[in-house]
């Protein structure tokens, strides 16, 4: 299975990076003048960081995870229906193709943030450290949007399975999800009556568990970690549970 994942992971970066001009470029660049829109808003809005310390440090850290929830739930869901071809080896499972889809884009983003702190650390002088408040806590968390990531991919991509037009409903509804998830604020500086109803989004804890671990001058007291743990966790309960049943009953194109 591991050799299946790394030759995936190796075919779908050729597929998705190495037939474009661009490449892994734009892998950098969309979260790069996503952040520096983002700045530059805020900027001329007069607003400061809502966290101390330097505003592109509250924005990366909110940006990069988010950039690889959404690229990866969005690539899972349509992993099977793009692979096709591959899953007639009676090597391949559908839940390969998802894993190796889920690792790339784990790996491009380990990339993209470090080339961001180099950057970061060259252009503006901002040291790396601000990202690693606490490494033991923050490597838990990073933990924990992998496998955060892991329920909702395997979700996605038996959704669009069995529900074509998931691929549809999932383009227009991470949009709001991924403004609604701490990408310019945090849980802790929302009104009370407003957090409430924040609170029921699974990805804004992660984010706020994720910048309590890296920042070091923010430490937020009203995210839970359970939570988005739990949802993971059903979530890839479901997905497999509906994978299991496509394989079980040939009810799809490639085991038909």
């Amino acid at each position: 299975m591991g050799r299946v994942i790394h030759a995936i992971m190796i075919r779908e970066a050729r597929t998705r990076y190495g037939s474009s001009k661009i490449g892994y470029t734009w892998a950098i660049i969309d979260p790069l003048v996503t952040t520096a829109i983002f700045v530059a808003i805020f900027s001329l809005l007069g607003r400061s960081s809502p966290i101390p310390g330097p505003i592109v440090v509250f924005f990366v850290s909110g940006i990069i995870p988010l950039f690889f929830w959404r690229g990866a739930v969005g690539q899972a869901a349509s992993a099977v229906s793009a692979s096709l071809g591959l899953l007639t080896y009676p090597q391949v499972m559908p839940a390969d193709v998802v894993i190796g889809r889920l690792l790339l884009e784990a790996a491009t983003t380990v990339i993209v943030f470090v080339l961001f702190l180099i950057g970061l650390n060259i252009l503006l002088g901002i040291s790396p450290t601000w990202f690693f408040g606490d490494p033991p806590r923050l490597l838990l968390a990073t933990l924990g949007l992998l496998y955060f990531t892991l329920g909702c991919c395997f979700l996605s991509s038996s959704l669009a399975r069995i529900l074509p037009v998931w691929q549809n409903i999932w383009s227009y509804m991470s949009r709001p999800i991924w403004i609604l998830s701490g990408i310019f604020f945090t849980l802790e500086q929302l009104p009370s009556g407003f957090r409430q109803y924040m609170a029921y989004n699974p990805v804004a804890h992660m984010v706020e568990w994720l910048r309590s671990a890296m920042i070091p001058t923010f430490d937020s007291s009203v995210y839970s970690i359970l939570f988005p743990m739990t949802f993971a966790t059903i979530a890839l309960i479901i997905g497999l549970i509906i994978d299991r049943m496509l394989l079980l009953t040939g009810d799809e194109e490639i085991v038909s």
